[in-house]
């Protein structure tokens, strides 16, 4: 309706002749003026009808086409109903009917329009009081186009303008980009400069650190040479001393023998006096007597070494530390490796004693070994005899009795990680249905726990008897209480971290866990890489976060892929790296010490035995690797 409205708009003059009489000119009405129409169609009001019929006796003649209609009576003629339709619709709307009328009398159709007080005026109205007062009236037709011209010269003036103004717009959209561009290119050469800057200043920073540590190293050998020929000047003063005590005695006996022969003056040779081999520094040899050189890089028991030097003299703990503990021209210290190779366990195979990518090893308070068989889909116990038993997923469910009757495939038991408590009940994360379970020691299933958890991985044993879960897609860690006749007690969270993976336990209760995406991209086994952590963090029992250790661990050491960790009885961090191929030592107090470096292909776990060997589980190896562990023994002072 509103688009037929604005297509076809409504002519002023078309709507008089609508809703005016053509005789009266006035406007139809309800009442007096209502409108009837003739049989021939034209439309004539009440008023004038009535005054038509007075003159003639049985019809009225049109005025407008001399038609005769035939009738007796006004009320014979029909009303025209569309007219009387217009006039309802505009009484209703009451303001805008109002609108369309005469300005003055409010009952006419408007003709005219009034300049001076700008008011419309039907005819009537026109020449009662305006143009007799000397207004200026003027057909509305006429008014309407003077003041569409008016208007239009003012549209005109305003696009001027608005033209005007979009040219200052566009012009200070101009300025702005400009103005931006600036910007953006003194921000770059900022940024560029800062950038730099910070360069320079880290290579600043790299290159102080270096010098700092080359002056350390300078200090450090140059302390421990001095140290070095403290102690052999110590040991030749205390040789001289004996030396002149001995020949003292000798004197006093032979005076007292009275042998009465002279003492003859007798030339002390400091040099006769020293131990009989030489003794190598620095700066070459020091000692003056002939004889096979002594072997001060020997292969020594450390422990017997530490027990006997706690036990002796001042004198003889020097002297023994000059031979056994000092420092050669390398720097590294003689004696023994740390870890020496001794066996390797296992090979690839399903046969019970033989792996296929294992992934986690732990050892119990007793000294039994379990590893996680994961292509083999099973977890295997060694005692010190060999091959114990093994684990596999509960045959005896009635879940299992249905799939086996069914003639379905049994589901598998697929580890990532194992942990042992001590009171003998092993955890496992089950990659198959992502879940942990928990087994006794002959293998009987206790509890199956999956409740908030995504992608459980790592799973540790507390000092208190409760599991703590890693869950790597979850991004947190879980503290499991597990009753062996009740099966999961409670769990709670401990404490959220960045995809955790690897966690281990230390005898206080502070949990180590591994942090972040570490990939190991050699391609070995159908497995295109091994991902591991790429940083170590630790938290209490109280969920409170500890010490870290970062990516970078030291200022030229970095982690490649941590997969596997353990605490030994000290305390001692050690931490399995598939991408460096080594194990790392860190100890509680500081610092780092590599313990293997060589014959490693990918190392997934690491455990230590109550007698003091180191386990290595090999995955691309499938075996486990059996080294000597010498514990640190702690200084005592009496």
């Amino acid at each position: 309706m509103a688009s037929f409205s604005s297509s076809y708009p409504l002519d002023p003059d078309l709507m008089r002749e609508v809703l005016e009489c053509p005789i009266c000119l006035e406007t139809f009405n309800e009442d007096q003026m209502r409108p009837k129409l003739l049989q021939c169609g034209h439309t004539v009001c009440r008023h004038c009808l009535e005054r038509l019929l007075a003159n003639t006796i049985n019809g009225v003649r049109c005025p407008f086409c001399s038609k005769v209609s035939r009738m007796s009576n006004i009320s014979q003629l029909a009303d025209n109903l569309t007219v009387l339709k217009i006039l309802d619709c505009t009484t209703s709307c009451g303001a805008a009917a109002a609108i369309l009328m005469c300005g003055s009398c409010c009952s006419r159709l408007p003709r005219h329009y009034c300049h001076d007080c700008a008011a419309v005026l039907c005819e009537l109205c026109k020449g009662e009081g305006h143009r007799h007062r000397g207004h200026s009236v003027q057909p509305i037709r006429m008014a309407a186009e003077q003041r569409r011209k008016e208007l239009g010269a003012k549209l005109s003036t305003l696009r001027d303008i608005m033209g005007e103004i979009q040219k200052k717009k566009m012009a200070l959209e101009n300025i702005t980009k400009s103005l931006k561009a600036k910007y953006r290119a003194v921000q770059q050469d900022y940024t560029a400069a800062e950038l730099q800057l910070q360069e320079e200043l880290s290579r600043s920073r790299r290159t102080f650190t270096a010098s700092i540590a080359e002056v350390q190293k300078l200090n450090g050998q140059a302390l421990e040479e001095q140290t070095y020929l403290l102690n052999i000047a110590e040991v030749k003063v205390v040789s001289c001393c004996d030396y002149l005590t001995m020949r003292v005695r000798q004197s006093d006996i032979s005076l007292l023998r009275d042998d009465g022969g002279g003492c003859e003056d007798e030339e002390l040779n400091l040099r006769s006096s020293l131990p009989t081999g030489d003794v190598e520094g620095r700066d070459g040899a020091v000692g003056g007597a002939k004889g096979p050189p002594m072997d001060l890089y020997r292969d020594v028991d450390m422990v017997a070494a530490v027990d006997d030097t706690t036990s002796s003299s001042p004198c003889t703990f020097k002297s023994k530390s000059m031979d056994a503990g000092g420092e050669s021209e390398g720097g590294a210290c003689a004696g023994p490796p740390p870890c020496q190779f001794v066996k390797k366990m296992g090979c690839k195979g399903a046969l019970p004693g033989s792996f296929n990518l294992p992934v986690s090893i732990c050892v119990t308070q007793q000294g039994e070994v379990l590893v996680a068989d994961r292509g083999n889909y099973r977890i295997q116990i060694f005692n010190r005899k060999g091959f114990q038993r093994e684990i596999r997923r509960n045959a005896s469910s009635i879940d299992n009795f249905v799939l086996s009757f069914l003639g379905a495939d049994l589901p598998n038991l697929m580890p990532l990680c194992i942990a042992v408590t001590a009171q003998g009940l092993i955890g496992i994360t089950d990659n198959y249905d992502n879940s942990v379970k928990v087994y006794t020691m002959d293998g009987q299933c206790v509890a199956c726990h999956k409740n908030q958890l995504i992608k459980p991985w790592g799973i540790t044993a507390m000092p208190s008897g409760q599991f703590v879960v890693s869950d790597v897609e979850g991004g947190k860690l879980w503290c499991l209480a597990v009753d062996r006749n009740l099966g999961v007690v409670s769990y709670s969270r401990l404490c959220s971290a960045v995809r955790p993976k690897f966690v281990t336990c230390d005898a206080a209760g502070i949990v180590y866990f591994t942090q972040g995406l570490a990939l190991n991209f050699e391609k070995r086994h159908n497995e295109p890489h091994l991902e591991g952590g790429f940083s170590i963090g630790s938290v209490g029992t109280d969920g409170q976060l500890g010490k870290q250790l970062s990516h970078f661990f030291s200022e030229s050491e970095d982690f490649c892929c941590i997969t596997g960790m353990c605490v030994d009885v000290n305390g001692d961090l050690l931490v399995t790296d598939s991408g460096r191929k080594e194990i790392l030592q860190f100890p509680k107090e500081g610092g780092f010490k590599v313990l293997i470096q060589e014959g490693l292909n990918c190392p997934v776990g690491v455990a230590t035995t109550p007698k003091g060997q180191l386990l290595v589980l090999d995955c691309w190896d499938h075996c486990v690797k059996v080294y000597t562990y010498i514990q640190r023994r702690h200084s005592s002072t009496s």
